[in-house]
């Protein structure tokens, strides 16, 4: 009776063999990555991070990272701009604005964006993230050493006045259902990486100041 309390299942000597093969197989992937990204490091020449901008729609997201890309280039720098609005033509096409799906949105791109980082890119990336909560969930993803918050700051009604795409007067109609600022609010960072004053201060203003702000960043 004793014997049969005490016997261990058929298979536990090969499920404990196989959970151990599998550890082991981990520790050495991680291993591999960290010394892959040093030669990747090396081989660019540059410390790739995570550039997250974040602002309301017509904010000036998407002039700033066009802008710090082709400086980053022109400087001999990697890079990878992601944009939230070209991703939902494929990556996340799937998804709506509900808050389940705009949290699987910024999962799947900062997953993304981690997978380009890891590979030793400057990475850029232009989403709304409109809550503390989705851009909280990007740098758990992307890591907090390499998640370098950029806050687009614009009042919303310069960013109404700028808006040559006309989303905020569609929203106020009734025709966009999903707009930061109209139809669901936006919650400003509380301690970003970066402020800018988007409306206060030029495009070429703003532009040079996260360019100099990036580079003792990136620069090996």
């Amino acid at each position: 009776m004793i014997y049969k309390l005490l016997r261990l299942p058929e298979n536990y000597v090969q499920k404990k063999q196989n959970k151990t093969e599998s550890n082991l197989d981990q520790i050495k992937h991680t291993l591999h990555n960290y010394r892959a990204n040093d030669l990747k490091r090396n081989f660019l020449k540059q410390r790739p991070v995570v550039v997250w901008i974040t602002g309301l729609p017509a904010a000036g997201k998407s002039t700033l990272a066009r802008n710090l890309e082709t400086s980053l280039l022109e400087k001999g720098f990697f890079t990878k701009w992601l944009d939230g609005d070209f991703l939902r033509n494929g990556l996340t096409r799937d998804l709506g604005f509900s808050d389940a799906d705009q949290e699987e949105n910024i999962r799947r791109s900062a997953e993304v964006a981690k997978l380009f980082q890891e590979s030793g890119i400057i990475t850029i990336c232009t989403f709304i993230s409109a809550s503390d909560r989705l851009r909280k969930l990007a740098r758990e993803i992307i890591g907090i050493s390499n998640f370098l918050e950029v806050y687009a700051n614009c009042p919303l009604e310069a960013c109404v006045q700028r808006d040559e795409k006309n989303m905020y007067s569609r929203a106020l109609r009734g025709g966009v259902t999903n707009l930061s600022g109209v139809t669901f609010p936006y919650e400003p960072p509380t301690n970003p990486w970066l402020e800018l004053y988007t409306s206060y201060h030029t495009e070429e203003d703003c532009s040079n100041k996260l360019l100099q702000a990036l580079l003792p960043r990136i620069e090996l």
